[in-house]
């Protein structure tokens, strides 16, 4: 046995249950989104207390458009309301944030949204402290095919040779560029699965499933989350 020494640098979360949350409360499906926003708040908060050198947040995939329109229109909402009233005091926290998913202003999100989330990107580039990624409109699998479209323009403009393409150039053009791999992933609400989350980046992440539902979560749990990390023997395929 060869435990961890040292906490996970990068952990994403799967944020779920905030629907179930706010049902079995007799609240609207909305306020358990609002509820779960306090919990990313209070975990980017405490985070670098842990160890921890980045958060990746699972907020809304790109299957989320398929849930009833009446909440996707709050979360959207809910979504301007934290990237324009969060933003200074992100920034006073010397927080970095990034955005993955597909930003594209003529799709989905439309172009307010994805204008106030690359503004969120643009005044925290500096920042030199924690990094907060949010997935938003993120899909592993449209991560990995925007990857290699970028790749097949190169090939096709006679810039990269297909065979020269490995492993480190598909890393290098997906959202999470220049960062490590989570160390760790977390789902809360029960389910076992990654939901097209991080597939190329989790492929050797250490998984966590737990039935506490997101806005339940604190920083407890992931603190003790963080020690059951610590005893896993992570061989990568190796025996040692």
């Amino acid at each position: 046995m060869n435990p961890q020494s040292v906490s996970p640098k990068h952990i994403a979360l799967i944020m779920d249950g905030n629907g179930r949350w706010a049902q079995s409360r007799g609240f609207p499906r909305l306020e358990g989104h609002r509820r779960g926003a306090e919990t990313v708040r209070h975990l980017v908060q405490y985070a670098p207390a842990l160890g921890i050198e980045c958060l990746t947040f699972y907020a809304f995939s790109s299957e989320n458009w398929k849930r009833p329109e009446d909440e996707v229109s709050g979360l959207m909402r809910l979504i301007k309301t934290y990237f324009s009233k969060e933003l200074d005091k992100i920034a006073k926290e010397n927080v970095r944030i990034r955005i993955f998913g597909d930003l594209n202003p003529e799709g989905k999100l439309g172009t307010e949204i994805v204008n106030i989330l690359r503004n969120s990107e643009e005044k925290t580039k500096e920042k030199t402290g924690l990094q907060v990624n949010f997935c938003i409109n993120y899909g592993g699998r449209d991560d990995l095919v925007r990857a290699t479209r970028a790749l097949a323009k190169k090939v096709q403009l006679g810039t990269l040779d297909a065979d020269d393409i490995s492993e480190d150039m598909v890393s290098r053009h997906l959202d999470s560029t220049g960062l490590p791999d989570p160390e760790l992933v977390i789902r809360t609400g029960g389910d076992h699965r990654l939901s097209n989350f991080l597939l190329w980046q989790a492929s050797y992440s250490e998984l966590i499933f737990t039935e506490t539902l997101w806005p339940d979560f604190t920083v407890e749990r992931l603190e003790e989350f963080i020690h059951q990390y610590a005893g896993i023997d992570r061989r990568f395929g190796g025996l040692k």
